[in-house]
């Protein structure tokens, strides 16, 4: 008889056992869940914080890139005038991807409804 009811109490606890495990783990699923509408609020709105960083950035290297180029003139040096077109041509791009980035994150807090 006691082996029965050791068998029985070992059952239990096994029953027991991974009821509180599958209980842990959905929680801990649940709450770190990647796609949740709160995270993915936060990345669309980082999104177009960032994409308009890239934007001022980009603006900045342009005028930047100008001004090289204005000086070149004046100093008659090409390496400085290569410079500033090159700095105008990568300050282009990174306005064009700011301008992307913001509108993937627009368009992304539109669906999450922002």
């Amino acid at each position: 008889m006691t082996a029965k009811t050791n068998s029985n109490k070992f059952t239990i606890y096994l029953i027991i056992a991974l009821l509180v495990g599958g209980l842990a783990g959905y929680i801990i699923g649940q709450n770190s869940s990647p796609f949740s509408r709160g995270y993915m609020n936060e990345t669309a709105s980082m999104m177009k914080d960032n994409g308009s960083g890239m934007m001022q950035m980009g603006r900045m290297m342009i005028d930047s890139g100008q001004m090289m180029q204005e000086k070149s003139k004046t100093y008659n040096d090409s390496e400085m005038m290569q410079k500033g077109k090159d700095l105008e041509i990568n300050g282009s791009m990174m306005q064009q991807k700011g301008g992307a980035m913001m509108e993937r994150g627009s368009g992304m807090g539109k669906m999450m409804g922002q």
